[in-house]
């Protein structure tokens, strides 16, 4: 059975056994917060579906455009590995970005972008559930969501780093249309079905990033605002595990992005994809 089935199937046993016990015991507990798992929410034949769908492989041989190159680079900048102003074609320099990042995290060193590479950026901007971008977060992995949308959901958003409210109603649909339950928060799903969903080829060109950019409604919204999920944009995080699983299908695209390549796969003798949250 796959992992993510037997892992979200244990899950739901584990809960209910403990709320059986509890209920025995006539012990009293306040429910936990509501985590961002869409394993949890999402029906396990959708969740089967999503994993089981090929990540895009883009190379120089192989170069797009795509908004997925953009929106990789972007989460890699949210690591610590920049590449400045990234667009959408896997150009030379997108390939270095992405080779330093094979080397420096242990996985094959290739300069490809392929489902060994998709999974760990993944794993590492998901380490685990309940780590998910939500609203009141900022930073360069919330612009690779944004960039997403727009191209593959016509989204219409503005392109600051801050996950606002409009951002968080963009998602909602995004998740709609995949059928993961919808709770606005972009997780290790939320990703998956993103990234391999179809289309992507409208792109468009990055605006200077100010960190401090926020939509007034919104900072007045919210008192207290969420803490920073990545730092400046030379912040680096450190990994997490995972393997990558299928080859990719790649999906020919026309238009003008800045600059991006693809094509090739092999799965890193010690990582394996684990299946959670969005």
């Amino acid at each position: 059975m796959p992992e993510q089935l037997t892992s979200g199937i244990a899950r739901r046993v584990a809960s209910l056994a403990t709320a059986g016990a509890f209920a025995l015991g006539s012990v009293v507990m306040l429910a936990p917060p509501a985590a961002a798992d869409d394993y949890e929410r999402t029906p396990v034949e959708i969740i089967s579906q999503i994993e089981a769908r090929s990540w895009p492989q883009y190379s120089v041989g192989n170069p797009g455009p795509n908004v997925d190159v953009q929106a990789a680079l972007l989460f890699l900048n949210g690591l610590g590995y920049i590449t400045q102003n990234p667009g959408c074609l896997y150009n030379d320099r997108a390939e270095s970005t992405v080779r330093n990042f094979e080397r420096r995290e242990g996985i094959t060193v290739n300069g490809v972008l392929d489902s060994t590479t998709w999974v760990k950026i993944r794993n590492m901007h998901f380490p685990t559930e309940a780590d998910a971008y939500k609203r009141g977060d900022r930073g360069w992995g919330v612009l690779a969501v944004k960039v997403l949308l727009n191209s593959k959901y016509n989204a219409g958003l503005s392109l600051h780093e801050y996950y606002d409210a409009a951002t968080e109603n963009a998602v909602r649909n995004a998740q709609r249309s995949l059928g993961i339950g919808v709770d606005g928060a972009f997780g290790r799903l939320t990703y998956k079905g993103t990234i391999t969903a179809p289309g992507g080829s409208t792109c468009q060109n990055l605006p200077r990033i100010a960190q401090d950019e926020r939509p007034a409604a919104d900072a007045e919204s919210e008192a207290v605002e969420r803490p920073v999920r990545e730092g400046a944009p030379e912040a680096a995080q450190k990994p997490a595990e995972e393997v990558a699983p299928e080859e990719a299908v790649r999906e020919t695209v026309e238009e003008e992005a800045p600059e991006v390549a693809e094509k090739s796969v092999e799965t890193p003798a010690g990582e394996t994809e684990r299946v959670r949250g969005y």
